[in-house]
């Protein structure tokens, strides 16, 4: 493990979930502003957790495991300089290869091998070693943005024939899952790149962002993040009007069904009065009490002026 090598300035083998809209985490535009800072020479934070750090302890371990169960040759870890595709504006860095020696490895879940669409596989040449660590429970097929999209990109970039997603799940199972290049997946990140790729040159040339749609309303709040000075209205269109017209019901809708919620919680604690358990049919009713402990008193310290774009609209019928 040695940390991240690949450059911020064209997209990479672990981004392109998070480009192609997969991410539980990330959306394209962070992937897109994330670039564009790195070309005007900003470095982005460093985002690590507890998990993340585990990750990057156990990584040789869990790798040199799935070589040992694979009966894989000439493993190597460490790989301090990103590698490039020959004919893309993609990078990647890479865990770990491993000689697979030509071998025929059958799906085997008993033995934690999973061969992925296919019942077998010719370990031929050199491949690419992918770890992962999560708390899910074990899976039999790895989520695409969890390796599976990553690995693709990495063994496009390696040219190699095989690769692998060795996961660790909740710290006790590992399970290998065992992958050769997917045309179609191949180029959708063909695809994927060089859009990416375009964007970065309108920035550099145009000195315009030509963002992705949004992927939602959290995601348009860090995209336009500051509110023009005009205050001049924009002049919207009829589907426009349509998305205000909905909201404005869904909002009525949650209201009247919260007052409704609002009644029957009155009823029900009317009935438990200070019973803290109540059995109605299949119903289990709880109003316990919460404990919380004893706080030092605290003094909140003085906050400058600031504004940031607020992420509720408000919308008013118009008579």
């Amino acid at each position: 493990m040695v940390g991240k090598v690949t450059p911020d300035t064209i997209l990479s083998a672990s981004r392109l979930p998070a480009v192609m809209g997969m991410s539980k985490y990330r959306s394209p535009n962070d992937e897109l502003q994330v670039s564009l800072g790195a070309i005007n020479g900003k470095t982005p934070p460093n985002i690590s957790n507890e998990a993340m750090d585990w990750g990057n302890q156990l990584e040789p371990m869990i790798l040199a495991e799935t070589a040992k169960r694979l009966e894989l040759s000439d493993l190597q870890l460490i790989h301090e300089k990103p590698y490039f595709h020959e004919t893309l504006p993609l990078c990647c860095s890479l865990d770990g290869l491993a000689d697979g020696r030509s071998q025929l490895i059958k799906h085997d879940p008993d033995a934690g091998i999973y061969v992925m669409g296919a019942p077998s596989i010719v370990l031929d040449g050199l491949g690419v070693l992918e770890a992962k660590l999560t708390g899910n429970a074990p899976e039999e097929e790895p989520p695409l943005w969890r390796g599976a999209i990553q690995l693709q990109a990495q063994m496009d970039i390696m040219q190699a024939k095989w690769g692998a997603v060795a996961t660790l799940y909740q710290g006790t199972k590992l399970r290998i899952f065992l992958f050769t290049p997917h045309q179609a997946t191949l180029d959708r990140i063909k695809e994927v790149a060089l859009d990416f790729q375009n964007r970065l040159e309108i920035y550099k040339n145009e000195h315009r962002i030509e963002a992705f749609p949004a992927q939602n309303s959290k995601d348009a709040d860090r995209m336009y993040s500051v509110a023009s000075s005009d205050s001049e209205p924009l002049e919207l269109d009829d589907a426009a009007a349509e998305y205000a017209k909905l909201i404005l019901e869904c909002k009525a809708e949650i209201e009247a069904r919260t007052e409704l919620i609002n009644q029957c919680e009155t009823q029900l604690k009317e009935l438990l009065q200070d019973k803290p358990v109540g059995i109605a049919g299949k119903y289990k009713i709880n109003w316990g009490m919460r404990n919380y402990k004893a706080q030092p008193e605290k003094i909140t310290p003085a906050k400058e002026a600031y504004s940031v774009r607020q992420s509720t609209l408000t919308i008013k019928e118009l008579s």
